[in-house]
């Protein structure tokens, strides 16, 4: 009986600390669960500056379940981790949590997609992307983007003129130069995929029959 007077006691005790805003007996005598995330993070940055990519994925995704402070920070790692490793679907349902932070979410799903091979879609994204943008000096960065893309699906017709488009709607003199830059880049860039294209004539040797 008076073990139990004790342990109602305690009880009674620890419901009034609660009550008060006190911490409770059994979050006293637990202080290292408060360092669990920051060993869940020093575990998953040790993994993944080992190239153990499996382990740093399990690491961060375990942190975030239990503290989602990290977020900002880890889960862009897990986008790359997962790129790097071809898994599409988690690179990408990650992507679209880090998206929400980014200053043009529309953009960095899209910098995902091309990083996946997913060009169509990144192209569908940057076009929706412009749809909504109507300040020219926002509008630049994401034609850039979208000429890389379509350069990247081989429609070298369009990447030039996503290119030679913008270059007549610039004002300033030096988003103009480097606009003109890049057209230029990439029309060497044409011109040598197209000479790589090209047969070579007068190599060839005349079939000898027997």
């Amino acid at each position: 009986m008076r073990h139990v007077a004790t342990r109602l006691k305690t009880s009674c005790l620890g419901c009034c600390l609660l009550v008060l805003g006190w911490p409770s007996f059994s979050a006293v005598s637990e202080p290292q669960a408060a360092e669990a995330p920051h060993a869940l993070m020093r575990r998953g940055t040790e993994a993944d500056r080992c190239g153990r990519s499996a382990e740093a994925i399990a690491a961060y995704e375990a942190l975030l379940r239990n503290d989602a402070r990290f977020e900002l920070v880890v889960a862009p790692r897990l986008v790359t981790l997962y790129c790097d490793r071809g898994q599409s679907a988690e690179a990408l349902a990650w992507a679209t949590r880090v998206a929400r932070s980014q200053p043009v979410p529309k953009a960095y799903l899209a910098a995902i997609y091309g990083r996946l091979g997913q060009s169509q879609e990144a192209e569908q994204l940057l076009r929706q992307a412009l749809s909504e943008e109507r300040v020219p000096s926002k509008r630049l960065p994401l034609c850039w983007q979208l000429a890389e893309v379509q350069e990247a699906q081989k429609d070298w017709d369009a990447a030039l003129a996503t290119l030679e488009g913008v270059c007549e709607t610039i004002d300033d003199v030096e988003l103009k130069k480097i606009t003109v830059q890049r057209l230029g880049a990439l029309r060497a860039r044409y011109s040598e995929f197209r000479q790589k294209q090209a047969k070579p004539r007068g190599t060839s040797k005349p079939e000898v029959k027997p």
